[in-house]
C-alpha cells in the first residue's frame, strides 16, 4: 500500500492525538512557532495543514466514506 500525502498528513494527526490528546493544539502551536523562529517557512506550514486534521479529528469531521468535511448548520 502506498502512503500518499494526504495519508501522511493525516498519519501526523493522528500521532499528535494519540500522543497528546487535548494538548495536541499546544503542541502543533509550539512546533510552528519553533520553526517559523528557525525560518522553516515550509515546515510550519506543514505543521498548519496538519492543525487542520487534527481539528477534524477532534470534532469528528473525517473525509471518508462520503462524510460530508464541514459542519452541518
Amino acid at each position: 500500500m502506498t502512503m500518499t500525502r494526504e495519508k501522511e498528513l493525516w498519519a501526523l494527526a493522528v500521532w499528535v492525538e494519540r500522543h497528546h490528546g487535548d494538548n495536541g493544539d499546544e503542541f502543533i502551536e509550539n512546533r510552528i512557532a519553533a520553526l517559523e523562529a528557525e525560518g522553516e517557512t515550509d515546515g510550519a506550514d506543514l505543521w498548519r495543514i496538519v492543525a487542520d486534521r487534527y481539528h477534524k479529528l477532534r470534532v469528528g469531521l473525517i473525509p471518508i466514506h462520503g462524510q460530508p468535511e464541514t459542519l452541518p448548520n
